[in-house]
């Protein structure tokens, strides 16, 4: 994991890996982050992050739940299997998906797929429930292979939309064959595939977006009124305020409250409160971060500063 601080230089014959804990060596290196942590090849600005959410239900007895895997047609997707655990059979639905940092609530779409839960199947129990990041590339086809300006000893995947047990199996033979010297056609012809014009227009509409809401978000905070020493927040809550001429963002989570930059390491998005996860996710390409402020979901590799009160 190439985490906060972290880099990549070229040594005298091998890749110099930059961490926290030292620096690692390697002849070839693979990017498997989610979403690529070094931004060579801008492909932030052709992948959208999406949250999806997930939730394990045990159903009453007499009941199981229909084996197999299953996926909606309409809108809002639903995806449902059947899992067995300890000796029972539980039900796995999915769905409730919107791109990350841009809902007003989190907590919604959970209780929306829920609520779809035990309306086909009455009486059941949620006993987990999780939600998950994902990328979906312009042109809805996975990218994998060498990153440019990785001098072809820098490899990435990302973009598998959700097909992760598939994409991404995909992308690991490409990826092996091109470090081992392999050949699959397959790979060959979605490495040199052609952007079409309805992939280019939807990269030009995820990039229009990802603009509109950084000039909005930016307006509304200079056009807020500074609040000196921050809003008090209750426990689970957040907000975010004008500090002077800084965004900053506050929290509380457990009885700890955290002051913090607003501001996403990445591109300088204003960061949104996830109220289920209780995390800070960044509405213009997805970087996620602990409410101390603490890295956890690329592109972004720094963590949010803390602020000072008052």
């Amino acid at each position: 994991w190439v985490g906060p601080g972290c880099g990549m230089s070229p040594g005298a014959d091998r890749l110099a890996v930059h961490t926290d804990r030292g620096i690692v060596n390697a002849n070839n290196v693979v990017l498997a982050t989610g979403i690529p942590v070094l931004d060579r090849g801008l492909y932030f600005t052709k992948l959208k992050p999406l949250r999806s959410y997930a939730a394990a239900l045990e159903l009453p007895p007499g009941i199981t739940p229909p084996p197999g895997m299953y996926l909606s047609a309409e809108e809002p997707t639903h995806s449902m299997r059947d899992y067995e655990a300890d000796g029972r059979r539980l039900l796995l639905v999915g769905g409730h998906g919107h791109q990350a940092g841009r809902t007003g609530s989190e907590k919604f779409h959970l209780s929306g797929l829920l609520d779809w839960a035990v309306a086909h199947f009455p009486g059941a129990v949620a006993t987990h429930t999780w939600s998950a990041q994902d990328y979906q590339a312009t042109n809805l086809m996975p990218f994998f292979g060498k990153l440019p300006r990785g001098r072809g000893h820098i490899f990435f995947g990302t973009g598998y939309n959700k097909w992760g047990m598939t994409n991404a199996v995909a992308a690991a033979l490409g990826i092996s064959a091109d470090i081992l010297g392999g050949h699959l056609r397959w790979a060959t012809t979605i490495h040199h595939r052609v952007t079409a014009p309805s992939g280019a227009l939807t990269a030009v509409a995820l990039n229009a977006g990802v603009a509109a809401r950084l000039a909005t978000d930016w307006g509304k905070m200079a056009a807020g009124k500074s609040t000196t020493g921050g809003p008090v927040t209750a426990d689970g809550d957040a907000k975010v305020y004008r500090d002077g001429a800084r965004p900053a963002a506050v929290s509380t989570v457990d009885g700890t409250t955290c002051r913090l930059s607003a501001v996403c390491t990445h591109l300088g998005g204003i960061v949104h409160w996830n109220d289920s996860e209780l995390t800070w996710d960044c509405p213009l390409h997805g970087s996620r971060f602990s409410p101390d402020g603490k890295l956890l979901e690329g592109p972004a590799t720094k963590d949010l500063p803390r602020l000072e009160q008052g």
